[in-house]
């Protein structure tokens, strides 16, 4: 679905940089949480209760925005995507499609191991962490790329607010 403005609502670029930011977060301050989850799988006592609670907490607030994110999405649509090749804009939905499905995974994963002790469940969130970072990059680049290569708007349409 697309949008008639140029640019996103106020809504979706608040929830994008506020969902970046907290995977940003929960990616750099994950090692009390895997100490957290080691005592929890070895029946020791926890150590690292703050930083499990802090990384529960904050994976639980993404997935909340995740669903509200999609839910804005669906119902404002995204402004369209002008200026580049079909290859740039097919690589560009493919990024954001698991994007979008990461931000629903990740926490949901880490939810299924730390609540239910699932350990395969663990492994598939440790995985997806190496695959988010680096797709975390891609999308930054690409960013980048359109903004300083093809000189379009696409970058600038998630960094200005217009009126709804």
């Amino acid at each position: 679905m697309t949008n008639k403005s140029r640019g996103y609502s106020p809504l979706q670029v608040v929830l994008h940089w506020t969902i970046a930011a907290l995977v940003i977060f929960q990616l750099l301050v994950n090692g009390g949480m895997q100490d957290a989850f080691d005592d929890l799988l070895n029946g020791d006592p926890i150590e690292e209760m703050n930083w499990a609670l802090l990384h529960i907490g904050v994976g639980v607030t993404v997935l909340l925005l995740a669903i509200v994110r999609v839910l804005a999405r669906w119902r404002l649509g995204a402004p369209p995507h002008e200026g580049t090749s079909q290859l740039v804009r097919w690589i560009s939905w493919l990024t954001h499609l698991l994007l979008y499905g990461f931000i629903f995974f990740m926490p949901s994963t880490g939810a299924l191991a730390w609540f239910f002790g699932i350990e395969f469940s663990a492994e598939l969130h440790e995985l997806g962490r190496l695959i988010l970072i680096p797709l975390i990059g891609l999308h930054v680049i690409g960013g980048l790329v359109e903004h300083f290569v093809f000189q379009n708007d696409t970058l600038m349409r998630m960094l200005r607010l217009e009126q709804e």
